[in-house]
């Protein structure tokens, strides 16, 4: 994969840490409204919990392409969408804040990079969700499962020497439910999506990552696993 393509794309994660923890101070210059909803993994929810948050708040999305405007995104790169294989048409930032059990704060950030038809249905995507996460849910859970719940390959592969990051992949006619925030320009509001998707997810450097992407199955081939993998794994550790 060429350097030059992927540039942009991962310098996204040498500003994360800086922004997620930024936010519970710097959100005053977005605007709160109404939603709806969590996203998580379906599959990993009973070790992260991330199904249990409460006192959610929801903040307008900001087109990407206007980071550079608003405080809380101040600092974030716009992402390269040279090597995602598909055109895109939308792309949208997320904040969604809330506490787990105990109270303590959890920001959660969402890029959405979107392609969609000539009526503005969703049809390929690739989003990147990124969740504060005070303990890693995967360091002492150890997964030999080959499928996941609906009998879709389940595959463990590396994101350092001994970071493991989980790749599902659609390879049946079903899929366990892929969540993801939409905005609703006519009611001025954040819906949560439920759909079919390929997904990543991993930890790393306190924060629980999911990413979810959608092709057209056929295109979904061994070598396009691979490219997404490639590209997640550098997103994550902003590797060159």
């Amino acid at each position: 994969m060429a350097k030059e393509k992927i540039l942009n794309l991962i310098t996204l994660c040498f500003v994360i840490c800086s922004l997620l923890w930024g936010c519970s101070n710097n959100i005053t210059d977005l605007e709160e409204i109404k939603g709806s909803g969590l996203t998580y993994s379906e599959f990993f929810k009973e070790l992260d919990k991330l199904d249990e948050r409460e006192n959610v708040t929801y903040y307008k999305p900001v087109p990407i392409s206007e980071m550079d405007s608003i405080n809380t995104f101040k600092n974030v790169e716009i992402i390269s969408t040279e090597n995602l294989p598909f055109e895109v048409d939308e792309e949208m930032a997320y904040l969604v804040t809330s506490e787990d059990s105990n109270g303590n704060d959890i920001n959660q950030i969402q890029f959405s990079y979107l392609n969609k038809s000539e009526y503005e249905s969703v049809e390929e995507f690739f989003i990147i969700s990124i969740t504060e996460a005070r303990e890693n849910p995967i360091e002492n859970n150890r997964i030999f499962d080959e499928v996941d719940l609906v009998g879709n390959e389940l595959r463990k592969d590396l994101l350092t020497e001994d970071i493991p990051i989980y790749q599902q992949i659609i390879t049946t006619d079903s899929a366990m439910l892929y969540r993801y925030y939409n905005y609703d320009k006519n009611k001025n509001s954040i819906d949560t999506v439920g759909t079919a998707a390929n997904e990543f997810y991993t930890y790393y450097n306190g924060y629980v990552y999911h990413i979810g992407y959608l092709i057209d199955k056929d295109r979904n081939t061994k070598e396009m696993q691979e490219h997404m993998l490639r590209i997640t794994r550098d997103l994550i550790l902003g590797n060159s």
